[in-house]
């Protein structure tokens, strides 16, 4: 007699047994580990025709019974096997194959963190259907299995030669697979039809319709006066100075003496940088552009080791100075730039440099300049932007999008520089903001509440009330994708419950130096 839970003639007249005749040894079931054995097999005959990267999968799939879990979701382990949804997302994955072929592990973390969290969501969503008692009948699991076309035959057909070909194993692993996921897809079907209803719909299209413009101008640390930043630079001469560098750093002291005497040996620049250095500029050939001489102070543990830097010739570099991060070898790209204090951006790093070392100074002029500006703004908006040594920044066609809807195109989308995106977080700032007319001008607005040195005015430009195209738009995009947004919740609530623990990064390092010390 069939095992019942396979797929045969007494539960489907479609999918028939031949029955073999009794024998008298015993047959060996068909373990994990054979199933493998047989996999290795297969994964050989593939390495001949070019599929190099399922050694990666095979082997992260032989060492599941030995290694740790990859994670764990409500006490189940997440684990690579068998046609189970890790594997089989990893096997499906036409970048992994590319990415183990060019040896990119950026690509290839990234297609196992996907096919990961597949697995994760697929054992969260199986569980809920447990509770909710949704299970998959044998019948409904034989026409599964007849739909998906599993023994089909070269017509495209249901044939029963494939179907006695296939040995019982395959056919459990086959029973068992369609069962498992049917409840899991019943539930995330249910997730999928989700209906938005008209009201919602036409609710999110007036919102979008309704778009107002506005300009506003900050009051920061630039309000402190000119005349001040200029007497501050001049008494420390030489501190906003510019220079154009370069940079090689390592973390440790042996690779940069390494590296050092590499370049004092005749090795080229950029060749140094490019074997030796462990910041962001090597692949710029170390080079940093050119910068303020105060931007490096923090870059060493002893602030005179600035006068090593600055007494360097162009061409030339420096010996290894210690960093808070290790240690780094400077080259001088360009001769040194006197401090032009005639120029807006050379005083307002002064002024940055002041407020970030010695705030006090400066909080009183912001202090002063809020009141003036903010009564000056009532009748000369760009004249009082103008007296703080600020700009005024447009924002057009903004909607209210205080809960920040992705469907809705708010400030975040159109504030280039985020201050007024920043200060309308808060729900009174949005509601005062979109509820006045044309020519409103606001008082000083916290940027963040956590920030007292930085404040904003606005001022209500226009008003539309008939954006019709971009309703239109807007309305239509939430329609369609709305319904998937459960989806999606329910995904980001999974990898983020108490119930998940991850191993992921762990066992992927693991997985990927075991396999390249096979």
């Amino acid at each position: 007699m069939a095992d019942k839970n396979v797929p045969s003639a007494e539960n489907n007249s479609k999918l028939k047994v031949v029955e073999s005749k009794q024998k008298t040894a015993k047959k060996e079931p068909m373990t994990f580990k054979k199933l493998i054995t047989i996999i290795i097999i297969v994964v050989l005959a593939m390495l001949m025709v070019g599929g190099i990267y399922y050694v990666v999968v095979m082997i992260a799939q032989s060492r599941a019974e030995k290694a740790n879990a990859w994670g764990t979701y409500d006490g189940e382990n997440i684990v690579i096997e068998n046609n189970n949804v890790f594997y089989n997302t990893l096997v499906n994955d036409s970048n992994l194959q590319t990415a183990y072929l060019n040896g990119d592990y950026n690509s290839m973390l990234s297609s196992y963190y996907n096919a990961y969290q597949s697995q994760v969501v697929f054992t969260a969503l199986s569980k809920e259907a447990k509770k909710a008692g949704i299970v998959a009948p044998q019948d409904l699991v034989n026409e599964l299995i007849l739909k998906a076309g599993v023994y089909n035959g070269t017509d495209g057909t249901f044939s029963e030669d494939v179907f006695n070909a296939s040995s019982e194993a395959e056919r459990v692993q086959v029973n068992n697979y369609y069962t498992a996921y049917y409840p899991y897809n019943k539930v995330l079907s249910d997730l999928q039809t989700t209906i938005v209803s008209q009201q919602e719909s036409d609710f999110v299209s007036e919102i979008a319709q309704k778009t107002s413009s506005f300009d506003y101008f900050v009051i920061d640390y630039n309000a402190y006066p000119n005349e001040l930043a200029v007497a501050y630079a001049n008494e420390n001469e030489g501190l906003f100075d510019r220079m154009g560098l370069s940079i090689l750093s390592a973390t440790t002291e042996d690779k940069i003496k390494e590296a050092y005497e590499a370049l004092k040996s005749g090795t080229e620049w950029t060749e140094a940088v490019s074997t030796y250095s462990e910041d962001s500029y090597a692949s710029a050939g170390g080079s940093v552009g050119t910068v303020a001489v105060f931007s490096l102070l923090t870059n060493l543990n002893d602030q005179a080791d600035i006068e090593k830097i600055k007494a360097l010739e162009v061409g030339s570099f420096s010996e290894p100075i210690a960093s808070p991060m290790g240690y780094s070898i400077y080259r001088l790209d360009s001769a040194i730039e006197k401090a032009d204090l005639t120029d807006h951006e050379t005083l307002a790093s002064v002024k940055y440099y002041i407020n970030q070392n010695n705030s006090e100074e400066v909080a009183p002029y912001i202090e002063t300049a809020v009141g003036l500006a903010t009564a000056q703004a009532q009748t000369d908006f760009e004249g009082a932007a103008k007296s703080v040594n600020s700009e005024v920044i447009s924002v057009n066609g903004v909607s209210n999008n205080v809960g920040q809807s992705q469907y809705l195109g708010g400030f975040e989308s159109y504030d280039s520089l985020g201050y007024l995106a920043s200060a309308a977080k808060d729900e009174a700032v949005s509601k005062e903001l979109f509820s006045a007319e044309e020519g409103y001008v606001t008082g000083a607005i916290p940027v963040t509440e956590a920030d007292s040195s930085r404040y904003l005015v606005a001022k209500v430009t226009e008003k539309q009330t008939e954006n019709e195209n971009n309703a239109y738009v807007t309305s239509m995009l939430y329609s369609y994708y709305a319904p998937l947004q459960p989806v999606y919740d329910t995904a980001y609530n999974v990898m983020s419950s108490s119930k998940h623990q991850e191993n992921f990064y762990t066992q992927f390092f693991s997985t990927l130096f075991s396999s390249n010390n096979t």
